[in-house]
């Protein structure tokens, strides 16, 4: 059981009930009909035996639109960020990083008052002190001023490339480690870094120490365009519409959020985290590494969201922690459960005081937020 591989099986074989896990299939396609969300894809596991895997409503806004397949790929947005964070942790792994490392050791273009003192723990529980606003500010006046940019490395893109040289001068908000502020450059910034310390793109590196061992064959920073009509691509008036589907996002290997998956892979790879790093016959972390992924790793540390501020912020490294906190995904789970979500509706969670985990892509609309609802269903449907 430790290194347990999906499969199909019954609720019983998996201890759930079958007819919560039957109303909870029935409630989704419901959402779907009544319009709460256009299209749904889903996969709940426990004790690595799959009791629900099904997919819901059209692919695409477009009239005459295929069906939504169960392997069809949508785009993981902030999802992508654990994945980053994997790598990361195998670069620590492999004797190349450490956590507490400067960001300029590997990036001597992150300049400032104050970024000396930025970390990748900083980076990877966004705690370094920087904001995204700030950092957007900072990219377009060098835009005003017209700065130069270096030609990209043949293992970088060029779009993203851009961004970080344009970025690397941004100003602190904060003293690193005072406030957590959700940041997806300094997930860029990790990407960058595992670019330069590996001596290979990001997709190159996340495929060849992840994707490949674990047979995530779905799964693309960089989609191939053999398989853009497998995309999902949702209308533009809803969140991320206008950008998640196109040609230029499946194209575009963001290391905060450019990968694009199947709900069936991303269950494999929270499966390995179940697993304590290893899936089958392939490990992909230490115990250790795992270990120290999925818990809180800023005890004490405020959050700011949206005009709010939260004194618990409870995040590891590329996870959500539970901990005590009352968040989108739901009242029932536990206080060790972690997940990641991402623009749009998709969202990965494990839980491991029940060897549990689900993978819920809807579409986000502002007509009902299902994703909490979704995880209530979920944990209901746990028997023994």
């Amino acid at each position: 059981m430790k290194y347990t591989k999906l499969q199909e099986g019954t609720p019983e074989q998996a201890g759930m009930r079958p007819e919560r896990v039957n109303e909870l299939e029935r409630r989704v396609k419901m959402w779907v009909e009544e319009g709460a969300t256009p299209a749904a894809a889903m996969l709940v596991a426990r004790n690595g035996v799959i009791v629900s895997h099904d997919a819901y409503g059209p692919l695409t806004p477009d009239k005459g639109s295929a069906h939504l397949e169960k392997d069809s790929l949508f785009p993981l947005a902030s999802l992508t960020k654990p994945i980053t964070a994997t790598c990361i942790l195998i670069l620590v792994e492999d004797g190349k990083l450490d956590l507490f490392d400067p960001v300029n050791r590997f990036i001597p273009e992150f300049v400032g008052e104050g970024k000396a003192a930025v970390n990748l723990h900083h980076l990877l529980t966004h705690t370094s002190g920087l904001r995204q606003e700030d950092v957007h500010d900072h990219v377009k006046k060098q835009e005003l001023l017209g700065s130069v940019v270096p030609e990209p490395e043949p293992t970088s893109h060029p779009k993203e490339r851009k961004y970080f040289d344009l970025s690397c001068g941004a100003p602190l908000w904060k003293p690193p480690g005072t406030e957590m502020r959700y940041l997806g450059y300094g997930y860029k910034l990790l990407g960058e870094m595992v670019r330069r310390v590996s001596g290979q793109s990001l997709q190159q590196f996340a495929a060849e120490r992840i994707f490949e061992p674990l047979g995530m064959k779905d799964t693309f920073y960089v989609v191939p365009e053999a398989l853009f009509g497998r995309a999902v691509r949702r209308d533009e008036n809803l969140a991320g519409g206008r950008w998640l589907g196109t040609p230029e996002a499946l194209r575009d290997p963001s290391a905060s959020g450019g990968a694009y998956s199947t709900v069936m892979d991303m269950a494999i790879f929270g499966q390995m985290f179940l697993n304590g790093g290893r899936y089958g016959n392939s490990r992909i972390l230490s115990p250790a590494s795992v270990r120290e992924m999925v818990k809180n790793q800023i005890p004490g540390v405020p959050a700011a969201s949206n005009g709010m501020t939260f004194r618990e912020a409870s995040w590891g490294y590329g996870w959500n922690v539970r901990s005590m906190k009352q968040d989108d995904s739901g009242c029932l789970r536990s206080a060790h459960a972690y997940d990641h979500g991402g623009a749009g509706g998709v969202r990965l969670l494990m839980e491991p005081e029940y060897n549990l985990l689900w993978a819920y892509f809807p579409i986000v609309t502002d007509k009902l937020y299902t994703r909490n609802l979704f995880n209530n269903m979920v944990m209901s449907c746990i028997d023994e």
